[in-house]
């Protein structure tokens, strides 16, 4: 079986290299990119299983993100969204409904992984978040 495709849309640094560190080790295909619209072009070419996106980046945020995602997707795309603050709890009532996952940093790599390895559904997330 192939290995599971992730991208990772994150415009800090080390965070995207932590991330992209970590799901090499754990076997993943991993591409990266540094803003949105960086890793909206991605999709075509490297068709992730898995995006996982930071909220805030520096040119459209989390939640445009996985909403072009969702519109372009021929197939299901996982969507992870990550963030230190999202603006309020109506911002992060909204990213959870629409993503599929959504994580508070620091990652609770525990949970990340257990997200990761068990391909959860949208359903399963709901008690995962």
């Amino acid at each position: 079986m192939a290995a599971q495709r992730i991208l990772v849309i994150e415009d800090e640094t080390g965070a995207r290299e932590a991330l992209k560190s970590l799901l090499d080790e754990e076997g993943y295909t991993v591409c990266t990119a540094e803003d949105g619209r960086k890793g909206l072009e991605r999709l075509s070419d490297f068709h992730p299983d898995t995006v996982v996106c930071d909220f805030y980046l520096p040119d459209i945020d989390g939640l445009q993100v996985v909403r072009a995602i969702r519109s372009a997707a021929a197939r299901g795309i996982t969507v992870i969204i990550i963030t230190a603050g999202c603006g309020g709890e109506e911002a992060e009532s909204i990213l959870r409904r629409e993503a599929d996952f959504f994580f508070q940093k620091p990652l609770d790599l525990r949970r990340f992984r257990d997200v990761l390895q068990a391909g959860a559904s949208p359903t399963e997330a709901l008690s995962l978040h």
